[in-house]
């Protein structure tokens, strides 16, 4: 199934994450959303995307090129989870929208046919 993306690098006021593992960490939460919106798994999703944004938040800022370089990999890969979201989304919407107007057209054809009747 899916794999947890590690430990945070400020729990229980442990030792920060080296800038290896803090890269590491930004990576596999990158294909954690990249899989999750493949995979249509909103429930799934919505945990990893929790799990990114308590991250980021307890991170210390960085200077290292490559942590940035992880980071913004990240949030690439965030931009196309969303963007998947509201994609699925629209096009729920639309199939709703049309399933309602199938049953007003069946309801209206059935009253016509009972009226004939």
């Amino acid at each position: 199934m899916y794999e947890t993306a590690g430990k945070t690098s400020t729990e229980a006021g442990g030792p920060s994450l080296s800038s290896d593992a803090l890269r590491r960490q930004w990576s596999k939460l990158a294909v954690l959303l990249k899989e999750c919106a493949e995979k249509q798994d909103w429930d799934q999703l919505r945990k990893v995307d929790m799990a990114m944004r308590q991250r980021l938040q307890q991170a210390e800022k960085t200077d290292d090129p490559r942590e940035i370089q992880a980071r913004r990999a990240l949030a690439e890969a965030h931009r196309e989870a969303l963007h998947q979201v509201v994609s699925a989304q629209e096009d729920l919407e639309q199939r709703m929208k049309k399933l309602r107007q199938d049953k007003e057209g069946l309801s209206a054809y059935e009253l016509t046919k009972l009226s004939g009747d």
